[in-house]
């Protein structure tokens, strides 16, 4: 296509996408693909077509790329983000594997993946994979934050509290990361050592859920009953289910704090959840 053409229908679809009218873009960014576009307009094209919320039109149009050019690993790295960005996670691990000897940061994006899928196995063995042969310090970081949640999730606690530690030098101020090491540090049961980052967690982000949740539990552990109703009632406001674990440990706080009636309406909450969940049962008793 003639240079200066091809810069003209480039500057008319920005300046359509500047005024808001995506579809007039779109006929001149595909009228540049009938033409033979670098690949560049195909990535344009993607976008556009994922911002109008046409998710499979942008993946067709990257997918034909590929079969234009099969060893353009730039391309098939570009859909895999893609993918990635729109929750298929099955799609983006199958072409992402395909580069994952050649483009080290798709074994980040991989691991993210499984870890979206809850398969947390996989999502450590390929987190793993990429810290060993990376050298963006960044990601390195980001993929401690996530292999600190990965082994939270698996019960692995010293070893999610390395992770987190790693990960402490660029995510030191991100609400997550003093979530997970809070957790971290009530499951050791290390009560007083979660003080610190469940403060600094609810002060970067004092209405999520997660967080309010733990609060109350860390607080309840540490006998500071007021600090516990006052977490936990928070949870409660932001969640549409409660579990009766939730409902018996505010009753307990409560009953600690000799207001029985409270105490009283949900331990017969925990139950309604849950109608042989002991803890409820045995406090339910206790204040007969």
């Amino acid at each position: 296509m003639d240079e200066e053409k091809l810069k003209y229908k480039l500057k008319l679809a920005s300046q359509f996408l500047s005024e808001g009218k995506k579809l007039h873009a779109l006929q001149v960014l595909k009228s540049l693909i009938v033409e033979g576009a670098e690949k560049e307009i195909y990535f344009q094209l993607a976008e556009l077509y994922e911002s109008m919320g046409f998710i499979n039109s942008g993946k067709n149009i990257l997918i034909e790329l590929i079969e234009q050019e099969a060893q353009n690993d730039e391309t098939k790295f570009f859909l895999g983000q893609y993918l990635l960005r729109n929750s298929e996670w099955f799609e983006a691990i199958e072409i992402l594997n395909t580069i994952s000897e050649s483009t080290p940061s798709s074994l980040f994006l991989i691991g993210y993946s499984y870890m979206m899928l809850n398969e947390f196995e996989l999502s450590r063995e390929y987190f793993q994979k990429f810290i060993n042969i990376n050298d963006v310090k960044e990601l390195k970081h980001e993929a401690n934050l996530y292999l600190a949640k990965i082994e939270y999730e698996l019960n692995h606690f010293d070893s999610a509290l390395k992770y987190a530690k790693s990960a402490e030098y660029l995510y030191a101020d991100f609400w997550e990361l003093n979530l997970i090491l809070a957790k971290v540090y009530y499951s050791l049961g290390m009560f007083t050592h979660a003080v610190t980052p469940i403060k600094k967690a609810l002060q970067l982000s004092p209405t999520e859920a997660a967080v309010n949740e733990v609060a109350g539990k860390i607080y309840f552990e540490l006998e500071d009953y007021k600090k516990a109703e006052l977490y936990f009632t928070k949870y409660i406001e932001s969640k549409s289910e409660i579990s009766a674990e939730i409902y018996t440990l505010l009753a307990r706080s409560f009953l600690k704090l000799r207001k029985t009636d409270e105490a009283k309406l949900f331990f017969e909450l925990a139950l309604n959840i849950d109608p042989e969940y002991p803890p409820a049962m045995i406090g339910k008793k206790d204040l007969l």
